[in-house]
């Protein structure tokens, strides 16, 4: 009875457990706590209403279904198992039941029921959890101090710098003239003047010389006539391995991208055991060839997969109908 009302539950806002109460779910939005500055994922909230105890045949039919049993037959199986959940309640005040939560009788024999901590597992919400994000207005504040004495020190090193590159950078056959360095001149202009008379003036035959455009083009292709055979089967060669290396590379590249699997995925679950849970509970309501793709901690079902991104978002399209949430891993 446990596990036939806890995937009833998963499906439907409301199932029944005759004589003793209903279950009562209902979706509950993603939020954000600011107290504990937590996002909280979307779920599914249940409570217990002891009032309503009207049997609806929705528990009574799962008995059927799942064990292939007539109605009497699964009738009298259920109300065993409310028999025998009643009597451990007054045996021993309380009862877990399952995953759902645990069921508590007082002395008056007033039944109540207080839900799991982490709520219904739904696969429909994808199995996400609370996040705790700190908010930026907490993150402590730095502050760059610059003091004035390290400031001084640096600017009168760039400065020493800058004048050594104007006084030491020649600029053409004027290098040496004080009037062409950068447009003026710093310090004793007449000091600066004879220490510059007194340097040796580099001779015309130790200037770089140029040689006219003409001249070098022709140079150029003259020699070019006389490129050894060698060399440029040489060349030819060097040329062919590139192209090869460049060949296999875009193989290698080709066969890393078809090795990739793409996957519709239409529920979570955090283990096995739910994710086979969750693909029974969608093949009753939608038939497809539902596979378990595992990874990062996580039971993913999926509806198909395919050999391209292409094929899986044209198949997507067709998808979201059913499933608004689908989405495409790649794997």
């Amino acid at each position: 009875m446990v596990k036939y009302t806890t995937r009833l539950v998963a499906q439907y806002n409301c199932v029944i457990i005759p004589g003793l109460g209903a279950f009562l779910a209902h979706n509950v939005p993603a939020s954000y706590n600011i107290e504990g500055a937590t996002f909280m994922p979307p779920h599914r909230a249940l409570g217990f209403n002891p009032q309503v105890t009207i049997d609806d045949a929705l528990l009574v039919s799962e008995y059927i279904y799942a064990q292939h049993l007539s109605y009497d037959e699964a009738s009298k199986m259920m109300h065993d198992d409310i028999i025998a959940l009643r009597r451990e309640l007054s045996t021993k005040g309380t009862v877990c039941f399952g995953e759902l939560g645990t069921f508590t009788v007082n002395v008056a024999g007033n039944i109540s029921f207080d839900q799991a901590p982490n709520g219904i597992d739904d696969p429909y919400n994808f199995g996400f959890e609370p996040l705790v994000i700190q908010q930026l207005s907490d993150v402590e504040k730095k502050e760059i101090v610059i003091k004035r004495s390290t400031f001084k020190r640096y600017a009168a090193l760039a400065a020493a710098v800058i004048l050594m590159f104007f006084f030491v950078s020649p600029v053409g056959d004027s290098a040496y003239e004080p009037s062409m360095t950068a447009g003026f001149i710093t310090g004793n202009s007449k000091q600066i003047k004879e220490s510059i008379e007194e340097t040796e003036a580099p001779s015309i035959e130790n200037r770089c010389e140029i040689a006219p455009v003409a001249y070098t083009v022709t140079e150029n292709i003259m020699t070019a006539e006389y490129t050894s055979v060698e060399q440029t089967e040489a060349a030819t060669e060097e040329v062919a391995e590139t192209v090869e290396a460049a060949a296999a590379t875009e193989k290698a590249t080709e066969e890393s991208t078809v090795s990739k699997k793409f996957s519709i995925i239409v529920a979570s679950t955090p283990n096995e055991q739910k994710a086979q849970l969750a693909i029974e509970e969608l093949s009753a309501k939608h038939e497809a060839a539902y596979t378990v793709v595992q990874g990062d901690g996580r039971h993913r079902i999926a509806y198909g997969t395919y050999s391209s991104n292409k094929e899986a978002v044209d198949a997507l399209s067709n998808v979201k109908g059913t499933f608004p949430d689908a989405w495409i891993l790649s794997h």
